[in-house]
């Protein structure tokens, strides 16, 4: 087993923060959806961030890349889920993404016919990024990605070395 250095340690504090980050969320969610889901987002990727820092293990290159596709993958596929609210004598707000809607768009009208209107053609209002919910989401997907890459990536490293061996012993 590989003696940990100082790029692992670095990994693994990061992955101690993520999972601090996830029970403050979870702390704070007070039950709703989103809270919950990034609080277990972060704090499944953190444990497995910790695992890979604090033991040693290494994940190559190809891992991270592949973590770095899923996560930013994950971001923009995000942009399927739509929240719309009508609120305050018809206002409208359209928000897209997930677990925080980064993509907003909204409008007021001054009846209820011209909010049915807005939300029937919702590409024509002018949208918004709001840049810390992005930074937020793109957190999820990437612990997502980090939960489920790393560990495989591991796993098949470690299959890889065993039938490297195994072919080795039946070599000789």
């Amino acid at each position: 087993m590989p003696l940990p250095n100082r790029r692992t340690y670095v990994v693994g504090f990061f992955g101690t923060a993520s999972m601090l980050l996830g029970v403050l969320a979870l702390s704070a969610s007070g039950g709703q959806s989103h809270y919950l889901a990034f609080s277990a987002s972060t704090c499944a990727g953190g444990v497995v961030l910790a695992w890979v820092g604090f033991a040693g293990h290494r994940a190559g290159r190809l891992a991270w890349a592949v973590t770095a596709a899923l996560g930013t993958a994950g971001l923009f596929l995000s942009l399927l889920v739509v929240r719309e609210t009508v609120c305050c004598m018809f206002g409208y707000h359209r928000g897209m993404g997930y677990p925080w809607g980064w993509l907003d768009s909204g409008a007021s009208a001054e009846t209820m016919e011209q909010i049915k209107a807005l939300r029937a053609n919702p590409w024509r209002l002018e949208k918004t990024v709001d840049w810390p919910k992005v930074v937020l989401d793109g957190l999820f997907w990437w612990h997502i990605a980090v939960a489920a890459t790393l560990p495989l990536s591991r796993t098949l490293s470690l299959l890889a070395g065993w039938r490297s061996r195994r072919e080795e012993r039946m070599a000789s």
